[in-house]
């Protein structure tokens, strides 16, 4: 019987990221992770703290703000004042973040192509 090709892409995420920096994080802050990231591709504009607990949709205000202080503490998010408004605090995926990202997209890319051959 041949694999079912939703399973073989859990699969090949779920090796992703156990082999990656990302296996020491819970799903909650993984999936918050992704959404910073995701919002900070997306624009040019800083993404607020306010604006990621409203909007986020991963979690409960507490439960985020938890995640938040987890992915700062593992260095995958910085959180820094708003130098316009010091109430204000802009969150962004750290460089390492970025860099991980990278390596997993190609390697996400390799798997894609190995598997049209």
């Amino acid at each position: 019987m041949k694999t079912n090709a939703w399973l073989e892409v859990r699969q090949f995420i779920q090796e992703a990221i156990h082999n990656s920096e990302f296996a020491q994080l819970d799903d909650i802050s993984l999936r918050l992770l992704d959404w910073v990231v995701v919002q900070n591709s997306r624009s040019a504009a800083p993404l607020y703290m306010q604006s990621l607990v409203l909007r986020a949709n991963v979690a409960s205000p507490a439960t985020i703000y938890k995640s938040v202080s987890k992915l700062m503490d593992q260095h995958m998010i910085e959180v820094t004042v708003d130098p316009e408004d010091t109430r204000r605090r802009i969150v962004r995926p750290s460089p390492t973040t970025l860099k991980l990202m990278d390596r997993l997209g190609s390697r996400t890319d390799a798997w894609i192509k190995s598997l049209q051959h």
